[in-house]
């Protein structure tokens, strides 16, 4: 598969880009049979028979549900009777917003009913793993297909696992969990995962063979000089062509949603650099022009080719240092 050619107008007009280009590999995951011995999104490992299976010890999110006294619901509903506009509040709404809140505890989360049944609040809370919980495969690296792939002490291969639950202590995302490994020192044998729950069935990624591709990505916006950031922000080319969007490993991250972020070394403190995205889609219809592949097996599974959907249709980003021993990383949600 192939990126359509990017325009060649955007360089002539910025040529001070090409000083801050930076090579990426979109992965480009569409379903199919995979292997342990290949790279791949989901499916099996190249996991060592004589290495235990790594479990989930974080908490995880828990959604509750509260019934509210009949009273306070009452109360709701005719202040609600009371709006003049259906959008606007009325007066003594907000204030029986914040009792319902303080009513039904930490993690209030909002409050309404389901198929006429009882009114309740609803609350996400912190809560140990009901069973020992099993990490899954998210995605299996060679650096032999992965040409942005880093090679920490030598490694060559790179296993990204998460638990399928969220969790308050990952922005209420995935626990992640990292393995880097040379594909030498791990033979057959492999170890069959074991099975255990799922908290969000989005979590599960549908087996996905990779056609890798090398692109190159431009600096979010924030991240170049000042005067060439002003006069980027007026071509919109440069907001949806910059950046690869989809699973990829290297190049850039876009900050979009937050403005430019610090993702320093939880260790060293140092700058990290983006080594791999899981993104809920490929491509959106703002980027589709720039990003859509060209001649692609399986266009009808495209966009969302994996099943993954993390936060609302967003992106983890995960941030590596090189340096440090043991490869730490820093992850983004947005």
């Amino acid at each position: 598969m192939r990126t359509p050619p990017r325009s060649a107008d955007l360089l002539s007009a910025f040529p001070e880009l090409a000083a801050h280009a930076r090579t990426a590999t979109r992965l480009h995951p569409r379903p199919a049979p995979v292997r342990a011995l290949d790279s791949h999104v989901g499916g099996p490992l190249r996991w060592p028979s004589d290495e235990p299976w790594p479990m989930c010890a974080h908490q995880v999110m828990v959604y509750e549900e509260v019934p509210l006294p009949l009273d306070l619901v009452t109360r709701m509903r005719q202040a609600e009777a009371r709006r003049v506009q259906h959008h606007i509040l009325a007066e003594g709404e907000v204030e029986l917003h914040e009792e319902i809140a303080a009513f039904v505890g930490p993690g209030f989360s909002g409050w309404g009913t389901t198929n006429n049944g009882p009114v309740v609040g609803r609350r996400t809370v912190d809560a140990p793993h009901p069973t020992p919980t099993p990490l899954i495969a998210v995605a299996q690296l060679r650096a032999a297909d992965i040409p942005d792939l880093p090679r920490p002490d030598g490694a060559d291969l790179l296993q990204i696992l998460w638990c399928p639950f969220d969790h308050a202590d990952t922005n209420w995302g995935p626990a992640l969990a990292l393995r880097w490994r040379r594909e030498a020192d791990v033979t057959e044998p492999f170890l069959a995962p074991p099975t255990g729950d799922v908290g969000e069935d989005e979590y599960v990624p549908e087996p996905c063979r990779l056609y890798p591709e090398q692109v190159v990505d431009y600096p979010f916006c924030q991240e170049l000089p000042a005067d060439l950031q002003d006069r980027l922000k007026a071509d919109e080319r440069y907001l949806y062509s910059a950046i690869a969007p989809g699973w990829k490993v290297g190049g850039y991250a876009s900050w979009h949603v937050t403005d430019l972020q610090a993702t320093p070394c939880p260790q060293c403190a140092a700058p990290t650099n983006l080594l791999f995205v899981i993104d809920s889609k490929e491509y959106d219809s703002a980027t589709r022009e720039y990003w859509q592949p060209l001649d692609d097996p399986d266009p009808d599974d495209a966009q969302e080719p994996t099943g993954v959907i993390v936060g609302r249709y967003s992106a983890l980003r995960i941030f590596a240092c090189l340096t440090c021993p043991g490869t730490p990383i820093v992850t983004d949600l947005q």
